[in-house]
């Protein structure tokens, strides 16, 4: 019987090759599935892991280390650290600091402080600027930032000792002998994002030493660090396991000698997040594919199994017994679906992709299924409809009912997806349109009937008339047209819908990614105060057309960047303004308006204020001044000493503002609790105008300013600010503000609301101040957290090489395209984007099933119409018209599948949530070119079908 079996399909090669091709295709068609999850888990990986924080990728072990009895360095945290540090596929650098003093200092403050610094191979990592890098002890490098800050070259000596803090004068303790450094360099970082730098990036400010050099010095304590970055290959998507586990591990090691500190865990919970999304919806996208896949398959062992039927009569006739008749009606066609199968799996590289396995099994499976049905059922067919060569109809009433529990399955899975999206609710979009499908496959033979009907009544029928009557009439009664109709709708209509959510989702990202990113190229940038930021990008781009300073700011207590403070006056310049915002010139005039005077500035290493002080109810309150250095060093609080009633004047030491400073307050250091009212005058003053805490007064007057500061419980209540900018600072939300406004420093900051719908970066959860502006009602230490530069298009490459001569280090630079990239690479624009992969591969299907019905059409009628008189010219255009009204009939009719899914369920899938009607370029030019893909595939079968 195998024998016989094979010598069939040997006899028949030609069609047993064509069911073999279409089960490797339908094969394929499913591998598709996993084969795109394995590369969209590569591409999560790859995008994650380069867009992560430092923090994110690397993982840092530090532990304070104490001097020993003699002054040595105990190397319990060396040997505890560098066992437990063994990440899988991760680099470790070590290094140490401490902070130290001027040697011939017995007592400093902290503005006095430096830090010694020893970091593995730093000369590797760095550049030279000037003189040379480390080679003996009592060598020193410094950045650019730091030499400029302490005004030393390369030669210069200095004389360091060690530091410890003394409570007793509340200032820092010389500790041991001083040791002398020569600075022997300047560097910068090759690159202050190298890995090689830790979660900080770049060098750090302090005079950077090699090992011997830093055991010269006599230190109390010492931080010492490991830092442990990825090397190429480490996360990937084989490694994501043994990260997993060696994180659980590590977890349990720390003590207090160790600490560990990473995010990594933050890294691998974002990257399984992703590839869930991916899965939540690729499964369900390849649903329409394997359909038309049996359905193809369906078709051509039917065509198959038709020509057998005399055959199978006769053997029916001679009285082989029923199993013998299946084995003979069902191997040829299972040995032909089997090596496809094969064959498919093979090509589409099933044996090396992960998780193949199982869409593999459904697609063959299925496959097997609809032949052996197919097979079976023709040939237990009468043995007298064997022979006539009858088809064998359905009950017409099986077709309704199938169709109804369809309709009834798609109503329910669009309730459910509005409801709750996800799970089998996303198989609405498919279900929706092979609902249509099915409507059009009944309602297209019903209108080929009516107009071939109309079209043979006319008197005058013309010979391109009769043929497209005639091919109207084989699609109206032949059960073949109806089913190839189906077919086709819903394989253009799954192109059509896919197309459409491609297209909305690209919009979408362009439109996301202008409004994440801000502006077309942001820098991040390590500067040391936001006074410094200012200055420098100001100065880097003196016309205000290609840089802007950002700062992040922190609204509220919350403690997720929320707001931006940027340089208002070069926002029209440099921001992507987003849709729906206000005018850019209108907005940055609001948020920074003309100030009604002049920053006040200080300049000398003293400061000298003339007060009266006519009231005071405590004999312990202090005067202080805050000052914030115009070279970018950190705001000060200069102690200028205790009130005394009377005129006065008080001095402070400020060495930080030879180069000049900006006063920030003056501070009546009140108690925090309610008492008298105090009374103070600053003769003199550099203004007039001063503003102060609610509830206090200002008035000027022949002999200066006089303050009237009630003792309250509020923070901050004899804060004297000089009023050099707004009374109040402008804030554009889109947001409703949180009751106490803060910037920096978390002091409540009088606001004046600009009410915008969406704004440049922060969109509509955030809002936008002027940096100027705002740093003039900070409370904090000046420094710039978070700092970036925008840079407009039309910025000129040589605008990043004058930020770095005006002090700040690059840290970073993400662009439009960078943002839009790792947003493509989420999870759900992944997976929605596997619709356009699954809407091809049902077209290709589609012209497979139309080629495979053009070759085995049989023209025996069209031949007896030929003896009745039917032209051979009219006869040869009957079948070419059937390709060409399916394929019209197919594209109408899927395109309003696709446009009833779309507002059945498309605003609702996830990454589509709330989108309307998409852009129609992308979907109508694809439609397009898929009708005339199937038009060339069914005329090219039908041509070989009639030279045949």
């Amino acid at each position: 019987m195998i024998g016989l079996v094979l010598a069939m399909l040997w006899s028949r090669r030609g069609r047993a090759a064509a069911v073999m091709l279409l089960t490797a295709l339908a094969t394929a068609g499913a591998l598709a599935a996993p084969v795109y999850l394995a590369r969209a888990d590569d591409r999560i990986v790859r995008t994650e892991v380069a867009g992560a924080t430092p923090a994110e990728r690397t993982v840092l072990i530090n532990g304070e280390v104490q001097a020993s009895s003699v002054g040595s360095m105990a190397n319990t945290f060396q040997s505890l650290a560098g066992g437990w540090l063994d990440t899988p596929g991760y680099a470790t650098v070590f290094s140490a600091q401490f902070a130290a003093q001027p040697g011939d200092l017995v007592l400093a403050t902290a503005a006095q402080l430096n830090t010694i610094i020893f970091r593995e191979d730093v000369c590797g990592h760095v550049r030279v600027v000037a003189g040379r890098c480390l080679m003996g002890t009592g060598d020193a490098v410094l950045t650019g930032r730091t030499a400029e800050r302490l005004g030393l070259r390369p030669g210069d000596t200095v004389s360091l000792a060690g530091s410890r803090f003394d409570t007793t004068s509340n200032r820092f303790k010389k500790f041991g002998d001083p040791t002398p450094l020569t600075v022997v360099g300047i560097v910068e970082p090759r690159d202050a994002a190298e890995p090689y730098w830790g979660r900080a990036g770049g060098a750090r400010d302090g005079f950077q030493v090699d090992r011997r050099t830093l055991d010269t010095f006599a230190r109390p304590a010492e931080l010492q660090s490991y830092d442990a970055y990825p090397l190429p290959g480490a996360i990937t998507v084989d490694t994501l396991p043994a990260l997993r586990e060696w994180l659980v591990e590590a977890s349990k090691r720390g003590t207090d000698e160790a600490r560990l500190n990473t995010d990594l865990d933050t890294l691998l919970d974002r990257i399984a997040q992703r590839r869930a999304e991916v899965r939540a919806t690729v499964p369900f996208a390849v649903a329409p594919v394997l359909l038309l896949a049996w359905a193809v398959i369906t078709l051509a062992v039917s065509i198959v199994i038709r020509v057998r039927r005399f055959e199978h009569g006769v053997i029916a006739l001679r009285g082989v017994a029923r199993p013998g008749r299946w084995w003979l009606a069902t191997g040829e066609t299972l040995l032909s679906v089997l090596t496809g199968a094969l064959l498919g799996f093979t090509a589409a590289g099933g044996w090396q992709t992960r998780g193949a396995w199982p869409y593999a099994a459904v697609a063959v499976l299925g496959a097997l299924a609809v032949a052996l049905t197919v097979a079976l059922r023709t040939v237990s067919a009468p043995v007298s409809a064997l022979l006539r060569q009858v088809d064998r109809h359905t009950a017409r009433w099986r077709g309704f009912a199938l169709e109804g529990v369809l309709v009834v399955a798609a109503v329910v899975a669009v309730v459910q997806i509005r409801g709750r999206p996800g799970g089998v609710a996303m198989l609405a979009p498919a279900l929706v349109m092979l609902a249509c499908a099915v409507l059009a496959g009944r309602i297209g033979p019903l209108l080929s009937g009516l107009f071939a009907d109309r079209a043979l009544r006319r008197r005058a029928v013309g010979r391109f008339r009769l043929a497209g009557a005639l091919a109207a009439f084989r699609l109206a009664r032949r059960p073949v047209g109806a089913r190839l109709l189906a077919l086709l709708t819903l394989a253009v209509g799954s192109l059509a819908f896919a197309a459409a959510a491609t297209s909305a989702v690209d919009q979408r990202q362009r439109d996301q990614a202008d409004l994440e990113t801000g502006a077309p190229v942001v820098l991040g940038v390590d500067a040391t105060s936001r006074t410094q930021l200012l200055r420098a990008v100001r100065a880097a781009d003196p016309e205000g057309r290609s840089a802007m300073a950002a700062v992040p700011v922190r609204l509220g207590d919350g403690d997720t960047p929320s707001a931006f403070a940027v340089d208002a006056t070069r926002l029209p310049a440099v921001a992507l303004w987003p849709a729906g915002a206000p005018a850019a010139a209108r907005l940055a005039a609001e948020l920074h308006p003309p100030a009604p005077v002049e920053p006040v500035m200080h300049t000398g290493a003293r400061i000298t204020l003339d007060v009266t002080a006519a009231t005071l109810g405590r004999p312990d309150i202090a005067l202080a001044a805050t000052l914030a250095p115009l070279d970018g060093g950190a705001t000060a609080n200069v102690e200028l000493g205790m009130l005394v009633v009377g005129r006065q004047s008080y001095t402070g030491e400020t060495p930080m503002c030879v180069r000049g400073c900006r006063l920030v307050e003056i501070a009546v250091q009140l108690p925090p609790y309610v008492g008298p009212t105090i009374v103070v005058t600053l003769h003199k003053p550099p203004v007039t105008e001063w503003r102060t805490a609610p509830g206090a007064t200002a008035a000027a007057g022949a002999d200066g300013v006089t303050f009237t500061l009630p003792m309250t419980s509020q923070p901050g209540a004899g804060a004297l600010r000089p009023a050099g900018g707004p009374d109040r600072l402008p804030v554009a939300t889109a947001i409703a503000l949180p009751d106490g406004f803060k910037t920096f420093g978390g002091k409540d900051v009088p606001v004046s609301v600009l009410d915008a719908a969406r704004l440049p970066r922060v969109g509509s959860t955030g809002s936008l101040v002027d940096l100027e502006y705002a740093d003039l009602f900070a409370a904090d230490n000046g420094r710039a957290d978070g700092a970036e530069v925008w840079l407009s298009a039309s910025a000129p490459p040589t605008i990043v090489d004058a930020l770095r001569a005006q002090g700040l280090a690059v840290t970073s630079r993400r662009t439009v395209a960078d943002t839009r990239a790792v947003i493509a690479a989420g999870g759900t624009a992944l997976g929605l984007r596997f619709y356009l992969v699954a809407g091809l591969l049902s077209v290709a299907l589609g012209a497979a099933g139309l080629a495979i019905a053009a070759i085995g059409t049989t023209t025996a009628d069209l031949r007896a119409l030929r003896v009745q008189g039917l032209r051979r010219s009219t006869g040869r255009l009957v079948e070419p018209f059937v390709v060409l009204a399916l394929v019209a009939a197919a594209g109408l009719a899927g395109v309003l599948a696709a446009t009833a899914a779309w507002f059945a369920v498309g605003g609702t899938l996830p990454g589509l949530t709330g989108t309307g009607l998409p852009p129609l370029a992308v979907p109508a030019a694809t439609v397009a070119a898929a009708l005339l893909v199937l038009t060339v595939a069914g005329l090219t079968a039908q041509a070989a079908a009639t030279r045949r």
